[in-house]
């Protein structure tokens, strides 16, 4: 059994590798995400029995006064290198399609999965940031051009992987001939796979092609339930079963009341104003973002600084474990997770609440 199969609720850090993690924030303990950093937050990691590190694909920063997640490690060289310093958790490596030649990429990820012993896990993105794109050169393809150009990348990686005869591969976007790839990952079949979709074209290819589906948490329990309970659907219909991911952040603190404070310093009073503004950009509907309501604009941009976006578990040790176990009994299987700090905040969550998760029966 996989290291990150041993638990029904899993958990691993998120986005470690770049500058700032998923906090947009100017406090002096903010994540600068150098090596060092990060070879410490990992070990520290492995230590506590996480299960996974995920790290955020990205090539250019937010802005700001810090360039938010302006500086970043490569995620696939990052992986290598964790797996290399570690025994236990599982690294994935968060590629962006179109920048990723697949024969070329199928076996950097076999000599990561080699490395790790079969630790190692792919995070597919279609493409989402022009920006990004612009920097390399690449022109994005119209949002369904994108999930096929992905379709045909994942069929021929997953053939490289699996194929012990040369093959050739004609498609849209990718024509190879008497591809072979040696050695075979060491993972089982192949490595694990997660994928985001939130249109019903980038859902559609998650459910068609990862074993988890990454999914947000924007409403409370019970509508989390019901929209997992139409993914899972979604993946049936494809003959598959697969399992649930979200990301969140995380503060706790020995009080409610202390908890709250922090979060509200951090991610309001210290926020990365500049960083906020382009995150709310991007994620709020074109044009509409101004006819919000306040409360949601404030709980957008409170987000926004606290965690790029994600959901926030902020509480006294009692209470972020019970919203762990909530949020997993709607039908979430695994949390990645962000700190303001990591290395910082770890332990607390290591000694805390780790112990109220096992006596839950969920780790």
């Amino acid at each position: 059994m996989r290291h990150f199969d041993r638990h029904s609720l899993k958990l691993g850090l998120f986005g470690l590798n770049c500058s700032g993690g998923l906090s947009a924030t100017r406090v002096p303990e903010r994540w600068e995400g150098t090596w060092e950093q990060n070879l410490e937050a990992t070990k520290m990691a492995d230590a506590a029995g996480l299960d996974f590190l995920l790290p955020l694909g990205r090539w250019k920063g937010y802005g700001g006064v810090h360039d938010h997640n302006g500086g970043s490690l490569e995620t696939l060289t990052w992986a290598a290198g964790i797996l290399a310093a570690t025994e236990n958790i599982m690294a994935f490596g968060t590629v962006h399609v179109p920048l990723f030649n697949p024969i070329v990429t199928a076996k950097q990820m076999v000599t990561a999965d080699q490395i790790g012993g079969g630790r190692f896990g792919l995070n597919i993105v279609c493409g989402w940031n022009e920006d990004e794109f612009n920097m390399a050169g690449v022109e994005m393809n119209t949002h369904e051009d994108r999930y096929e150009q992905g379709q045909e990348w994942v069929d021929i990686v997953t053939r490289a992987w699996t194929s012990d005869a040369p093959f050739d591969y004609a498609g849209k976007y990718y024509s190879v001939t008497g591809a072979l790839l040696k050695p075979k990952p060491a993972s089982k079949n192949r490595p694990l796979i997660v994928s985001a979709g939130s249109s019903n074209r980038g859902r559609d290819f998650a459910a068609r092609n990862s074993d988890m589906m990454f999914t947000g948490i924007r409403t409370v329990e019970d509508e989390i339930a019901a929209d997992i309970a139409q993914l899972k659907a979604l993946a049936a219909g494809h003959a598959r079963n697969i399992g649930m991911f979200t990301n969140c952040y995380v503060v706790c603190r020995p009080t409610a009341k202390e908890a709250e404070e922090y979060h509200h310093y951090y991610a309001v009073e210290m926020a990365d104003t500049g960083a906020v503004d382009s995150l709310v950009a991007r994620r709020a509907r074109r044009g509409k973002f101004d006819d919000l309501p306040e409360e949601m604009k404030r709980n957008l941009r409170q987000r926004a600084g606290g965690g790029n976006g994600a959901y926030p578990i902020v509480g006294n040790p009692d209470e972020v474990a019970a919203r762990f176990v909530r949020l997993h009994e709607a039908g979430i299987d695994a949390f990645a997770m962000g700190f303001a700090n990591y290395t910082a905040h770890l332990p607390y969550f290591r000694d805390e609440v780790l112990p109220r998760l096992e006596r839950a029966g969920v780790r």
